[in-house]
């Protein structure tokens, strides 16, 4: 029969293997977190490399829709909904980054739709979504690169104005 094997150990040295335990814990969730967050521009670069695919929007620069994009924009209701909400859009999309240059206006207009809630009218873009067979983001991308127009023309700029350089 064998003998069980015993191991003592000091309290003090008890509580620094539960310490170290612990800190080994705290420090690689951490590091998972940040996994997490910096993974995100998968998402992003799925969404746009989809939009691409099925022809809704431009491979090129600037980001432009195409025709079937123009399409979905048109009976999805998303042109509509995005022309009546129009000023709160604005707001919400100034509470992201200031629209103080093209580059930022593009980024903000495109985070701002990637987060909204569009209330009721989400059900609406997941039937759009379903019926062209893409993902919801993408539904969202169109609407955000129409309003991304919008915002341009109205501080002056056009989309081609993305890849200009700036005069220093």
């Amino acid at each position: 029969m064998a003998e069980p094997i015993l191991i003592q150990v000091d309290w003090v040295y008890f509580l620094g293997i539960i310490g170290a335990l612990i800190l080994v814990a705290w420090y690689s969730g951490s590091r998972f977190s940040a996994i997490e967050t910096s993974i995100t521009w998968i998402k992003e670069s799925i969404t746009k490399l989809e939009g691409r695919m099925d022809n809704a929007f431009g491979a090129g620069s600037p980001i432009k829709l195409l025709s079937k994009g123009v399409e979905i924009l048109d009976k999805s209701g998303l042109k509509e909904y995005i022309d009546k909400h129009k000023e709160e859009l604005r707001e919400k999309c100034q509470s992201v980054k200031t629209l103080d240059n093209q580059y930022n206006i593009q980024e903000s207009a495109f985070e701002c739709f990637d987060k909204l809630d569009f209330g009721d009218f989400d059900s609406k873009l997941k039937e759009i979504a379903f019926k062209y067979g893409m993902s919801v983001e993408t539904i969202r991308r169109i609407g955000g690169i129409y309003f991304r127009d919008f915002l341009l023309t109205e501080h002056n700029f056009t989309p081609e104005d993305l890849d200009k350089p700036q005069n220093t």
